[in-house]
């Protein structure tokens, strides 16, 4: 499958960074940072982009970990979900966020997330070696 669309799971030890969609898909859920690929963009490419416009926060080595469908309605998109490791800090958000939280990854499923995202929480941490949130 050929991604349309792009997100990260970015992780400091057991912490994992989401964000609170401010608009439709997705509005008002819990998620990756990410969005839709531009014509001509690879996965990789759209990932960064995405990410710094969204957090404005920089990685260098994300690692692609899965590509699944996922949708809202009528509409669904063919995601590339990535991982990195990133120190903790506070992004600098767009207006495509509403809020974001370092989450423990026991946590994630105490928030009102995207579909799957506690599962996808933990393939990404494994993907990364974390074996500290390991099931």
């Amino acid at each position: 499958m050929k991604p349309d669309a792009c997100s990260i799971g970015l992780f400091n030890g057991d912490q994992v960074l989401l964000i609170q969609r401010a608009y439709a898909p997705f509005l008002g859920q819990w998620t990756f940072p990410g969005g839709r690929m531009e014509p001509g963009e690879t996965p990789l490419d759209c990932v960064k982009r995405e990410l710094f416009e969204e957090t404005r926060l920089l990685i260098s080595d994300p690692i692609q970990v899965l590509v699944e469908t996922v949708g809202e309605g009528a509409k669904s998109y063919t995601l590339a979900v990535f991982a990195a490791h990133c120190p903790m800090g506070a992004p600098v958000t767009s207006h495509e966020i509403s809020d974001w939280d370092w989450v423990h990854v026991d946590e994630v499923q105490s928030y009102r997330t995207t579909d799957h995202l506690a599962e996808i929480v933990h393939t990404c941490a494994q993907y990364l070696g974390l074996a500290e949130v390991e099931r």
